[in-house]
């Protein structure tokens, strides 16, 4: 027993890609490195960080003259790039909370589960910091109320989950209006709201947090769940 007790904690169960502040403009594809390095070590994988500077980053399939203010991106150098997986055009920044992982599942299918199961573990997080009525509200997202604080989009590769999400904490809202045209789909509960009527962030809402905390109380919980996907 004690020999396969130690054999167990010097092969972990996950990867923790511990990249800190700001890898989100690092490549022209958001994250994908967390691909890579699943698919090297066949572990699950995540991070959880603070974008450095601002990005807008397309969803897959989305294109960059329906979705992007290009005279406003270019004129304040915003960098453009692209994530696997679906969803919307979104813009990260300084205060959110980025979380991606990758992961062997069970099933090819079951997207949604998936996606709101993952999310259950950031409305976790959350109540552990004293952050109540986080609902799954449209189709991935987390809302408090009726506004939102988190999107979400999976990338799928038969056998194999990629998970994308950010979560609002304390930034900037007006960087969406400025930078995004209103999207071509949208949820019901959005009700033609324009981007800062439609989201929030935690500390409008009226929980003080910094991004720190909610990153350490995430990561509690993400090693905690991880290997239940598997």
């Amino acid at each position: 027993m004690g020999q396969n007790k130690a054999a167990k904690h010097k092969s972990p169960r996950y990867i923790v890609c511990e990249n800190g502040k700001g890898r989100a403009g690092d490549n022209r594809t958001v994250n994908e490195h967390l691909l890579e390095v699943f698919l090297a070590g066949i572990k699950p994988v995540f991070t959880i960080y603070e974008p450095s500077h601002a990005a807008i980053v397309l969803g897959a399939g989305r294109k960059v003259e329906a979705d992007i203010i290009l005279e406003h991106a270019r004129a304040d150098d915003i960098p453009i790039l692209r994530r696997k997986g679906g969803g919307g055009t979104v813009v990260l920044s300084p205060g959110q909370v980025v979380l991606a992982l990758v992961t062997r599942v069970g099933l090819p299918f079951n997207n949604l589960v998936y996606a709101q199961w993952i999310n259950s573990w950031v409305r976790e997080a959350l109540s552990s910091l004293g952050v109540k009525n986080v609902e799954d509200r449209g189709i991935t997202d987390l809302a408090i109320g009726n506004r939102k604080i988190l999107g979400a989009s999976l990338y799928r590769r038969r056998l194999i989950l990629f998970y994308q999400s950010g979560l609002l904490v304390n930034n900037d809202i007006s960087l969406f209006s400025r930078y995004l045209t209103y999207p071509s789909k949208s949820p019901d509960y959005r009700k033609d709201r324009n981007h800062s009527d439609f989201c929030t962030t935690l500390n409008r809402a009226g929980f003080s947090l910094s991004v720190e905390q909610v990153i350490q109380a995430l990561k509690v919980i993400v090693r905690r769940n991880l290997a239940s996907l598997v």
